[in-house]
């Protein structure tokens, strides 16, 4: 029986010291041509020093043109890959591992954003659908998801910019990948069919809407040499911009994705549960409604965690250190990700380790993606439970 703390070893590639993953958090604050600096190796190494089991690194945009936020990471020229193997350096010198988020927005970004305008680009999609709601915070007035969305001609072209991305990455000397495909960014796009209305071999049947995903996952396979170093992060009840299907479809659609994905032996399959708390069910229109107290990890999970399977299950939102233990001893998820926390403790394992409560948030929602004075703001000034004398 496992619990929290225990090490655990991801596609017979690489051990881990313990199944706590800090999650990919957006922070808004590589100031420098959108590449990491100090302020970033100073976070990251923190937390891996900590003893943190995994770290994913921050979204990840693979190109300008999946780009909707003025001060997050990119990885498209040799000069940002040097600037992350600072970061890995750092975590790697104090025993820790880390993995890149690999970020397409799709129709999430913005034709109005001062980075898409400086860089001429388009606001690409699996068709030309325009997202619902949306809100752009370095807009004026902000505005919702742009209409000025085009088609992508040929699906290859973003896979082969994905596979650019992730090479830069292994120079970098990331451990492995993410693939983002949740939160109604460009990968879940593709498996929607209100998002995706293709005639061609990535739309129509649940087999065509998946093969966007498989293509890229066998595409870092080959960069990483192996399956083991991917991490595939879906949130299959999700509702984030615009990205509710019906129940029928839900369950289809992630039932066949997460069946060849195991085939293909993804190290590590995270499933999200957003969209499945009391408050979000109230707020879901009728026609993609879900069971009541349904729970995709759960249920989907199964599909993951099984004897002998070569899939490591990741459960992600909003669980406490007491029921991600819990589902770990049951033997019913392998590896929690833990969000939030991570901004306000340095020292999460330390935290779990004696038994001391999380600190939370006792500032402004500008913690989260500013506005600061210096990156280091609200970044790397949050005291350690050793440091209050806990």
């Amino acid at each position: 029986m496992s619990n929290l703390l225990d090490p655990i070893t991801i596609g017979a590639r690489f051990d881990l010291r313990n199944r706590v993953v800090m999650g990919s958090m957006t922070r808004n604050r590589c100031v420098d041509d959108n590449k990491p600096g100090p302020a970033q190796i100073k976070h990251y190494a923190d937390r891996a020093k900590d003893g943190t089991g995994l770290i994913v690194s921050e979204g990840i945009f693979i190109d300008w043109t999946g780009c909707d936020w003025q001060y997050t990471p990119v990885m498209i020229t040799d000069d940002h890959a040097a600037a992350w193997k600072r970061v890995t350096d750092a975590v790697h010198e104090v025993g820790g591992k880390i993995f890149m988020q690999a970020w397409h927005a799709g129709r999430c970004a913005h034709d109005e954003m001062p980075i898409a305008k400086e860089h001429s680009v388009q606001v690409l999609a699996p068709s030309a659908i325009k997202a619902n709601a949306g809100e752009y915070h370095d807009l004026p007035g902000r505005p919702g998801h742009t209409a000025n969305v085009h088609a992508i001609e040929d699906p290859k072209t973003i896979i082969e910019t994905y596979r650019h991305a992730c090479t830069l990455a292994k120079r970098a000397g990331f451990d492995g990948v993410e693939l983002l495909a949740q939160g109604g960014y460009l990968a879940q796009q593709f498996l929607n069919s209100r998002a995706n209305k293709r005639k061609d071999s990535y739309g129509g049947t649940v087999e065509n809407r998946c093969r966007f995903i498989l293509e890229t996952i066998d595409a870092i396979t080959k960069i990483f040499e192996g399956p083991g170093a991917i991490c595939v992060k879906i949130s299959p009840t999700d509702y984030l911009n615009d990205s509710m299907v019906g129940f029928d479809e839900m369950k289809e659609t992630y039932t066949y994705l997460i069946n060849e994905m195991v085939k293909r032996r993804v190290g590590i399959i995270t499933l999200c549960r957003r969209g499945t708390s009391t408050g979000d069910l109230l707020n879901r229109p009728k026609e993609f409604s879900i069971p009541e107290g349904y729970d995709p990890v759960l249920d989907l999970g199964k599909l993951v965690k099984f004897p002998g399977s070569p899939s490591r299950l990741m459960a992600n939102n909003d669980y406490t250190v007491g029921e991600a233990n819990r589902l770990i001893k049951e033997g019913k998820i392998d590896m929690i990700t833990f969000g939030r926390p991570f901004i306000y403790n340095p020292d999460v394992i330390h935290r779990i380790r004696h038994g001391i409560p999380f600190a939370v948030n006792n500032r402004t929602n500008a913690v989260l993606y500013g506005p600061y004075k210096i990156p280091d703001e609200n970044y790397n000034d949050w005291p350690a439970a050793a440091i209050l004398g806990v």
